[in-house]
C-alpha cells in the first residue's frame, strides 16, 4: 500500500480539499491491486462525493457517498490503519442530510 498517498489524502480531505485527496488517492489506486484498489476504490468515491457536495451537486454526492460507504463496508473497522467505523457513520450522517436536499 502506498502509505505516503494515503497519508497524504488523509490530510487533504481532513482539511476539506476533496478533490485533492480524490486525486491522490486515485494515484495509489492505480498503483495497487486486489484488495488494495478496492479499498482506495472506496476513498476516491468518498473524496469525489464530498467534493461534489461542496459544489452543490447533490445527486451526484449522494451516489458517490452511498457508492464508497459501500465498497468500504467490505473492510475490517481499522483497516489500513484508518478508523472506517467514524468515517462511514460521517457518511452517513452526510447521506441523511442530503435526503432533504432536492435530488
Amino acid at each position: 500500500m502506498s502509505d505516503s498517498l494515503l497519508q497524504q489524502g488523509i490530510a487533504e480531505f481532513n482539511r476539506g480539499h476533496f478533490f485533492e485527496a480524490h486525486e491522490l488517492w486515485e494515484e495509489a489506486w492505480n498503483e495497487v491491486v486486489g484488495e488494495e484498489k478496492r479499498f482506495y476504490q472506496g476513498l476516491v468515491q468518498l473524496a469525489a462525493g464530498y467534493h461534489k457536495l461542496s459544489l452543490v451537486q447533490y445527486n451526484g454526492a449522494r451516489k458517490l457517498l452511498e457508492r464508497g460507504n459501500q465498497t468500504l463496508s467490505a473492510f475490517p473497522p481499522d483497516y489500513a490503519g484508518l478508523d472506517l467505523t467514524s468515517l462511514r457513520q460521517a457518511v452517513v450522517d452526510a447521506l441523511a442530510a442530503l435526503s432533504t436536499k432536492p435530488a
